[in-house]
């Protein structure tokens, strides 16, 4: 028996929407998918065209106007580096950086990325230096990518990250067992300030995503919550059952809403003798709460002892 089933506009009404909601959330995946490959491509052109034409060139040419480096306190990148070209040739040192991770947000327009360099000089003998850079990229109206932060660690040793040619990691967004119900990003920096003024292990507990990857000055990268914790509260970590002063400067949300910045300055307790600055990824995860899912603390001002 055949049934002629003509569904009721009310039917199709819902299938159409269904189907417009499913077109969407595919093309703004492509779109992020796209721009996150873009930004790879544009770090790595960041770094070839530093290593052929220097240092100052390469960042008045690959940052943005009010793009910012940590001197070691924030100044405008171009400002800094103009009076320093052109630079010797050839170079003193040698620098060579990679992208092995990092995300994009869903409107493609705000994005990071973290990876190891290494320094080498061309004295005969001289060891390498090794630590891992962090930089937050902006796309322009003309469609380029341009960076608006970066800022580097030193590690002690190399880490297996410094064999170069990995395949780089695109970070996702990540469920969360937190307790945030932050709802803003100003919301989830303010509280992650508060609660390290106490507790710098409380402050994670709460608004680290499990996923969050970390970059701490000396240290090899943590790529999850659970084994930042735990180093956090190992015996003999200089952060253990240490509170910090977190003052934030300035954030910015890209406009999808759902990742954000925010960066500033910091002082461990008296004790460790330490401080520097930090950057911070935000994300929004599936319940629209906002947790904290990649970061960089140097001690670029003052180092722990």
């Amino acid at each position: 028996m055949f049934i002629d089933f003509k569904p009721e506009p009310m039917t199709k009404s819902l299938s159409l929407t269904i189907l417009l909601i499913v077109i969407s959330a595919f093309l703004y995946e492509t779109r992020s998918q796209q721009a996150s490959s873009g930004l790879v491509q544009a770090e790595r052109d960041f770094a070839a065209y530093c290593a052929e034409n220097g240092l100052p060139e390469a960042w008045v040419e690959y940052f943005a106007p009010e793009g910012m480096v940590f001197v070691p306190h924030p100044k405008n990148a171009h400002e800094d580096n103009k009076p320093k070209i052109p630079s010797p040739k050839p170079p003193p040192i040698t620098l060579h950086w990679e992208p092995y991770h990092g995300a994009v947000s869903a409107g493609g327009d705000l994005g990071f990325n973290t990876g190891p360099w290494k320094i080498s000089s061309g004295e005969e003998g001289a060891d390498p230096s090794y630590g891992y850079f962090f930089s937050v990229w902006k796309k322009q109206p003309s469609g380029e990518w341009k960076v608006l932060l970066d800022l580097g660690v030193s590690a002690a040793m190399p880490g297996p990250e410094h064999v170069f040619g990995a395949a780089y990691d695109q970070r996702h967004t990540e469920a969360d067992n937190g307790k945030s119900k932050a709802s803003s990003l100003a919301e989830a920096d303010y509280l992650f300030n508060a609660r390290a003024a106490t507790s710098m292990e409380a402050a994670y507990q709460k608004l680290a995503s499990t996923g969050i990857l970390s970059t701490i000055s000396g240290v090899q990268p943590f790529y999850n919550k659970r084994s930042l914790l735990s180093w956090l509260s190992a015996d003999g970590s200089p952060f253990q059952k240490a509170s910090a002063i977190f003052s934030t400067i300035d954030s910015g949300v890209a406009g999808s809403q759902d990742m954000g910045y925010s960066y500033g300055s910091y002082e461990i307790d008296h004790a460790m003798n330490e401080k520097g600055y930090y950057i911070r990824i935000w994300r929004k995860n599936p319940a629209g709460y906002w947790y904290l899912t990649a970061e960089v603390l140097s001690d670029n001002v003052k180092a722990r002892s």
